[in-house]
This record gives structure tokens, C-alpha cells and sequence, in this order.
């Protein structure tokens, strides 16, 4: 996300001629839409009511609003007044957050529906992880490449956003088919009033635990990307071409220690196989101090340690999220996975809004002033304060993550010693479950 964030700003930025102050407020405030409709969505798919189940219909209509909206993202006319370009982009990128929320919530939703089996849950959080990571990975790959390949830079982007769009469209069609079969639950109805409803949700502290963790998991990772570039270049004074090769180094490494992190949450647990994740991803942050100027070589390591770690980060969380599910059902009697999952992906999208606002905010408290060629920065306190920031500020977030973590009483092993499996759900007894709800 945060990735694709940046080259959102360079096409709005270098390409479009928007002002960068401008670009990066039409980036922030639709997702401001996401603290509304992220929850909002949750709630509707577990009420709604179909042929095809309360979830499936969402994956259709939400990868059509998705897939159609970030074309039109990146089709502004290129003669058109600044503010309506801004216009356009703003509303397009409305319509892509709905069409996120209407088909991620759900999508995501459907997880805890189809198993009550915690390693298979796990195995599922896993090939979900790795087919995000690749799909990522492809696009950060192949959107240059087309737009070299186009005629000019307007027409390249362009391209970018039809193919991707096509691709978010077969993909959500793809997903529809695909779950026709999966198992799901019925609409579990209710007598509760809704403030009855809020009042057990708001007893769920383990979700807003988790979701903390999350959160701070989430900003770690947006402001580690966004920062990466600036390391790079001007404190490492490299080629920013570089960049090219390092975030493939880190996507590739995550993607195949995922199943390594599936298997060790199993064995020791997925609460503490994620704490060793997130404070071994601090650590290795750290080893950023010790990266010499101008040696490249040394960053592709480093790459490897922080993606190895990071395939840790980016799934264990999501595999626990299903026992939020059940505890949420055994303190209010309801199936909540919609309202459960929103706020879950309402807590990434807000973390990953935060690492990119203190990026800005960073750079702006030490001095840097965009647009300044990196050589000149170079031999400036700027330089050696980038190094620390991208050091030392994902490490005390993923610290703080782990630190909520380890109070989580849920995400327990799911076998024991001699490879024999546990109970379901491997969760601790929760006192909170004995509190009336009314």
C-alpha cells in the first residue's frame, strides 16, 4: 500500500504538474472516507441477505467499482484546469476506497467463516498473504515497464491504470466464482439494541489489543517504505534506481518465510511466533546504523533480514483475528465477522495513513526541504537524522507492537510437543466473557 502510494504522488506530482502539498492532501482525505466505510461495510455484509450468501455479492460489485475507479485514476486529462484535475482525481479516488471497502471487508470476512480449524486457518492467512505480496510485487515490477514502453509518461500511466484496473476486475471475478462452495454461516439475528450491541463489542479487548498491535505493525511498515528512498539517496548518497531492485528483495524474502512463520506459529503459537516477528524486525531495523555510506551491497542483506522477519509481521496478526471472531460470539451471541474484519481493515488503513503522515512530519522536523538535489544534502545533519529515523523509528513502533502482543491471552500453539492438537481455538480462558451484557 504504502508503495503504491508513493508512485500515486509521483504520477500526480511529475506527471499531472500538481503541486506536492495538494497531491498528497487528494491522497490523504479519501481515506479518511475508510474510518466510515470500512466499519460501515462490516456491518452491512453481516446483515445483508442473497442467493449467493451475505459476502460473495460484495467481491463482485466491490472489484467492478475498484477495477473501473483506479483507471479512471489515472486517465485525467492532461489540459484540464488544476482544480479539475483535482476534481477528478478526488472523486476517482473516492470511488476506489468504496470499492476497497466493499470488497476487502467482506472478502476478508469470509475467513473464520470457512473453517473453525485454527491451522487451516492459518494455511488460508498464508496463501492470502503470499498472493497479496506477489500481486504487489508485480505491480511495483511491471508499472514501470509499461510506462517506458508507452509513447510518453501520460500515456504509460494510463495503461497502468486500464491493466491494473482489468486485473483488480479478474481478480474479484476469480475470488466470486471461486468461493461458490466455501462454507459460510447464516444470518445470525438479534433482539439487542444497538447501543447493547456497541457495549459488547467495546468488551472485546482483545480485538482492540490485537488492532492496536496492528496499527503500530501497519505505521512501522508505511514509513519504513516511504523513508527507504531517502536512505538510499541521501544519506547512502546511491543511485535512486536502486530502489528498483530492493523492494523485490524484501517482497520475494516475505513471501517465501511465510510458510516458515505458518509452521512456527503452530508449533510455539501465533501470539508469540508474532512478538519474536515484530522484535526481531526492530533489531534488524537497528542494523540500519551500521550500513556504510556508498557501499550498495550491504543494503540487499539488510533487504533479505527485514523481508524474512516481515513475512512474519504481515500474516501472524491476520491469523488471530479469527479468535477475536469467536470470543466476540461468546461475549454477544452474534456472528460479527463483517464488523469484526472492518475495523481490523479500517486499523491498517489508518496505520498505514499514519507511517506516511510522520514521514512528512519527520523530514519537515529535520530540516529537509524536497526538491533539494541530494548531493547537497548529503554532508548536512539531514543526512545522518534520515539514517536515524529510518532506524530507529519503524524499531520503536514494531517494539510497541510487540509489547501489546505479549498481553494478548488468545493465538495460543495448536499442537502440542508430540505434534497432538490442541483445542480449537487455543485461546485462554477470557475473564471478560463473564461481564453482563446488558
Amino acid at each position: 500500500m504504502a508503495i503504491l502510494s508513493i508512485y500515486l504522488l509521483y504520477y500526480l506530482t511529475d506527471v499531472q504538474k500538481v503541486p506536492s502539498a495538494l497531491a498528497g492532501t487528494l491522497i490523504l482525505v479519501p481515506r479518511l472516507w475508510n474510518v466510515i466505510s470500512d466499519p460501515l461495510m462490516g456491518g452491512v455484509s453481516d446483515r445483508f441477505r442473497s442467493r449467493w450468501g451475505r459476502r460473495r455479492p460484495f467481491l463482485l460489485v466491490g472489484s467492478l467499482v475498484w477495477g473501473i475507479a483506479y483507471a479512471a485514476m489515472f486517465a485525467i486529462p492532461t489540459d484540464w484546469t488544476l482544480t479539475a484535475k483535482a476534481a477528478w482525481f478526488l472523486a476517482a479516488c473516492f470511488a476506489v476506497n468504496t470499492g476497497l471497502s466493499l470488497y476487502h471487508v467482506p472478502y476478508s470476512a469470509m475467513l473464520p467463516e470457512m473453517t473453525d480449524d485454527v491451522s487451516e486457518r492459518l494455511a488460508l492467512t498464508g496463501y492470502k498473504e503470499i498472493a497479496a505480496r506477489f500481486a504487489v510485487l508485480l505491480t511495483v515490477m511491471a508499472s514501470p515497464l509499461i510506462v517506458r514502453a508507452a509513447p510518453d509518461p501520460v500515456a504509460g500511466h494510463r495503461w497502468v491504470g486500464f491493466i491494473t484496473g482489468a486485473f483488480i476486475i479478474l481478480s474479484g471475478l476469480t475470488a466470486f466464482f471461486a468461493t461458490a462452495r466455501a462454507p459460510s454461516r447464516a444470518l445470525q439475528m438479534t433482539n439487542a439494541s444497538l447501543a447493547q450491541q456497541w457495549r459488547s463489542f467495546r468488551t472485546n479487548r482483545q480485538l482492540f489489543r490485537l488492532s492496536g498491535a496492528y496499527l503500530f505493525s501497519s505505521a512501522s511498515d508505511a514509513f519504513y517504505s516511504a523513508m527507504m528512498i531517502y536512505f538510499v539517496t541521501i544519506t547512502l548518497r546511491l543511485d535512486g534506481g536502486l530502489m528498483g531492485a530492493l523492494y523485490p528483495v524484501g517482497s520475494i524474502t516475505a513471501i517465501v518465510t511465510t510458510p516458515l512463520w505458518a509452521a512456527l506459529g503452530r508449533r510455539i503459537g501465533r501470539r508469540r511466533a508474532c512478538a519474536i516477528a515484530y522484535s526481531g524486525a526492530a533489531t534488524v531495523f537497528c542494523l540500519a546504523l551500521l550500513v556504510p555510506v556508498g557501499v550498495p551491497a550491504l543494503m540487499f542483506p539488510l533487504m533479505v533480514l527485514i523481508g524474512a522477519f516481515f513475512g512474519g509481521v504481515f500474516m501472524l496478526p491476520s491469523a488471530m483475528t479469527p479468535d477475536t471472531v469467536e470470543l466476540d460470539e461468546k461475549l454477544s451471541g452474534q456472528r460479527r465477522e463483517g464488523a469484526i474484519y472492518g475495523t481490523w481493515i479500517f486499523t491498517q488503513q489508518t496505520g498505514m495513513s499514519i507511517g506516511a503522515f510522520l514521514v512528512g512530519l519527520y523530514l519537515d522536523l529535520i530540516g529537509y526541504h524536497s526538491g533539494t538535489a541530494a548531493t547537497a544534502v548529503a554532508n548536512t545533519p539531514a543526512a545522518s537524522a534520515i539514517r536515524y529515523g529510518f532506524a530507529l523509528v519503524p524499531a520503536g513502533l514494531l517494539i510497541v507492537a510487540a509489547a501489546l502482543v505479549r498481553g494478548l491471552t488468545i493465538g495460543g500453539p495448536t499442537v502440542k510437543s508430540g505434534g497432538e492438537p490442541l483445542s480449537p481455538y487455543a485461546m485462554a480462558p477470557e475473564p471478560l466473557a463473564e461481564r453482563s451484557l446488558d
